[in-house]
């Protein structure tokens, strides 16, 4: 598993992150105060509000998913916990 903290400051950010969810095969999900997001979906990223870091947890397994992610998302991460 990994959480990586990903900062949204404009819509770009909503695409990229989408983007890279998209891409990626691992199930995730995004945590906004009570409600849990699924990245895949672009009409639900919608909800999050611009300028704010949102935990993004992926079920993550290996190192080569790992590095995979990290690579996708680079440029929303703030900072992540591999556990």
């Amino acid at each position: 598993m990994i959480r990586a903290y990903v900062k949204i400051n404009d819509l770009n950010d909503i695409v990229k992150l989408n983007k890279a969810s998209a891409a990626c095969k691992c199930k995730m999900a995004i945590y906004s105060g009570v409600k849990i997001l699924n990245p895949k979906s672009l009409i639900m990223l919608f909800e999050l509000s611009m300028g704010n870091t949102f935990p993004l947890v992926a079920k993550i397994n290996d190192y080569e998913t790992k590095k995979d992610f990290l690579e996708k998302f680079k440029g929303l991460i703030v900072s992540y916990v591999y556990y």
